[in-house]
Protein backbone atom coordinates (compact mmCIF):
# COMPACT_ATOMS: atom_id res chain seq x y z
CA UNK A 1 0.00 0.00 0.00
CA UNK A 2 1.61 3.48 -1.35
CA UNK A 3 2.56 5.53 2.26
CA UNK A 4 0.17 8.20 1.73
CA UNK A 5 -3.30 5.71 1.21
CA UNK A 6 -5.59 4.52 3.65
CA UNK A 7 -7.44 1.21 2.65
CA UNK A 8 -10.99 2.60 2.30
CA UNK A 9 -13.62 -0.84 2.91
CA UNK A 10 -17.44 -0.08 2.62
CA UNK A 11 -19.83 -3.23 3.56
CA UNK A 12 -23.36 -3.67 4.20
CA UNK A 13 -24.92 -6.63 4.58
CA UNK A 14 -25.92 -7.87 1.32
CA UNK A 15 -21.96 -7.13 -0.19
CA UNK A 16 -19.07 -5.19 -0.10
CA UNK A 17 -19.76 -2.35 -1.53
CA UNK A 18 -16.11 -0.87 -1.93
CA UNK A 19 -12.76 -1.96 -1.00
CA UNK A 20 -10.10 0.55 -2.50
CA UNK A 21 -6.91 2.72 -1.75
CA UNK A 22 -7.72 6.43 -1.19
CA UNK A 23 -5.93 9.27 0.01
CA UNK A 24 -8.90 11.14 1.91
CA UNK A 25 -12.38 10.38 3.10
CA UNK A 26 -15.12 12.37 4.38
CA UNK A 27 -17.70 10.57 6.43
CA UNK A 28 -21.30 11.73 8.15
CA UNK A 29 -20.35 10.60 11.02
CA UNK A 30 -23.43 10.52 13.94
CA UNK A 31 -21.76 13.35 15.43
CA UNK A 32 -21.21 15.22 12.64
CA UNK A 33 -19.04 14.94 9.19
CA UNK A 34 -15.18 14.17 9.58
CA UNK A 35 -12.51 13.74 7.40
CA UNK A 36 -9.55 11.00 7.31
CA UNK A 37 -6.44 10.96 6.02
CA UNK A 38 -3.39 8.58 6.41
CA UNK A 39 -1.96 8.50 9.99
CA UNK A 40 -5.27 9.26 11.81
CA UNK A 41 -5.42 8.49 15.24
CA UNK A 42 -7.54 5.59 15.77
CA UNK A 43 -11.26 5.70 16.69
CA UNK A 44 -14.64 4.39 16.42
CA UNK A 45 -17.75 6.73 15.70
CA UNK A 46 -21.76 6.16 14.43
CA UNK A 47 -22.55 6.88 10.80
CA UNK A 48 -25.63 8.71 9.45
CA UNK A 49 -27.43 9.03 6.35
CA UNK A 50 -25.82 10.90 4.18
CA UNK A 51 -22.97 11.92 1.62
CA UNK A 52 -19.83 10.00 1.81
CA UNK A 53 -16.21 10.92 -0.40
CA UNK A 54 -13.18 9.81 -1.24
CA UNK A 55 -10.86 10.81 -3.29
CA UNK A 56 -9.15 7.74 -5.23
CA UNK A 57 -6.19 8.21 -7.80
CA UNK A 58 -7.07 12.22 -8.03
CA UNK A 59 -10.55 11.80 -8.82
CA UNK A 60 -13.04 12.75 -6.22
CA UNK A 61 -16.18 9.54 -5.71
CA UNK A 62 -19.42 9.78 -3.66
CA UNK A 63 -21.82 7.23 -2.32
CA UNK A 64 -24.91 7.81 -0.56
CA UNK A 65 -24.92 5.79 2.82
CA UNK A 66 -27.48 4.93 5.92
CA UNK A 67 -26.72 4.32 9.73
CA UNK A 68 -24.20 2.63 10.39
CA UNK A 69 -20.21 1.95 12.58
CA UNK A 70 -17.06 3.36 11.18
CA UNK A 71 -13.52 1.91 12.17
CA UNK A 72 -11.03 4.39 11.58
CA UNK A 73 -6.98 3.67 11.58
CA UNK A 74 -4.03 5.12 10.81
CA UNK A 75 -4.05 3.03 7.48
CA UNK A 76 -7.57 1.78 7.30
CA UNK A 77 -10.90 2.90 7.61
CA UNK A 78 -13.88 0.28 7.87
CA UNK A 79 -17.57 1.03 7.00
CA UNK A 80 -20.52 -1.43 8.16
CA UNK A 81 -23.53 0.72 7.25
CA UNK A 82 -27.35 -0.93 6.24
CA UNK A 83 -26.93 0.78 2.46
CA UNK A 84 -24.63 2.37 0.19
CA UNK A 85 -25.03 3.53 -3.31
CA UNK A 86 -23.19 4.34 -6.24
CA UNK A 87 -25.07 7.48 -7.98
CA UNK A 88 -25.53 4.89 -10.70
CA UNK A 89 -26.92 2.83 -8.66
CA UNK A 90 -29.76 4.98 -7.65
CA UNK A 91 -33.08 5.06 -9.90
CA UNK A 92 -33.86 9.00 -9.51
CA UNK A 93 -37.49 8.25 -10.28
CA UNK A 94 -38.33 5.65 -7.38
CA UNK A 95 -36.40 8.00 -5.16
CA UNK A 96 -38.34 11.07 -5.76
CA UNK A 97 -41.83 8.54 -5.34
CA UNK A 98 -40.12 7.03 -2.03
CA UNK A 99 -39.68 10.78 -0.98
CA UNK A 100 -43.53 11.81 -1.81
CA UNK A 101 -44.77 8.81 -0.25
CA UNK A 102 -42.91 8.98 2.99
CA UNK A 103 -43.78 12.46 3.33
CA UNK A 104 -47.55 11.86 2.77
CA UNK A 105 -47.19 9.53 5.94
CA UNK A 106 -45.57 11.28 7.99
CA UNK A 107 -48.53 13.96 7.04
CA UNK A 108 -51.23 11.67 8.04
CA UNK A 109 -52.03 10.22 11.51
CA UNK A 110 -49.74 7.68 12.08
CA UNK A 111 -48.49 5.88 15.57
CA UNK A 112 -44.75 7.14 17.23
CA UNK A 113 -43.14 3.87 15.64
CA UNK A 114 -44.50 4.45 12.17
CA UNK A 115 -43.50 8.05 12.41
CA UNK A 116 -40.07 6.93 13.67
CA UNK A 117 -39.49 4.96 10.60
CA UNK A 118 -40.89 6.76 8.20
CA UNK A 119 -38.57 9.34 9.37
CA UNK A 120 -35.64 6.62 9.40
CA UNK A 121 -36.30 5.69 5.40
CA UNK A 122 -37.02 9.43 4.98
CA UNK A 123 -33.27 10.33 6.23
CA UNK A 124 -32.03 6.99 3.48
CA UNK A 125 -34.20 8.28 0.93
CA UNK A 126 -32.84 12.00 1.46
CA UNK A 127 -28.91 11.05 1.54
CA UNK A 128 -29.54 9.52 -2.11
CA UNK A 129 -31.01 12.81 -3.19
CA UNK A 130 -27.95 14.93 -1.77
CA UNK A 131 -25.71 11.83 -3.99
CA UNK A 132 -28.10 12.55 -6.76
CA UNK A 133 -27.63 16.05 -6.83
CA UNK A 134 -23.76 16.44 -6.55
CA UNK A 135 -22.95 13.80 -9.03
Amino acid sequence: MAERALKLEIATPQRLVLSQEVSLVTVPGGEGEFGVLPGHTPFLTTVRPGRLEYEAQGKREVLAVGWGYAEVGPHKVLILTEMAKRPGEINRDEVRREFEDINRHLAGEITPEEREAFTKRLERVKAQLKVLESA
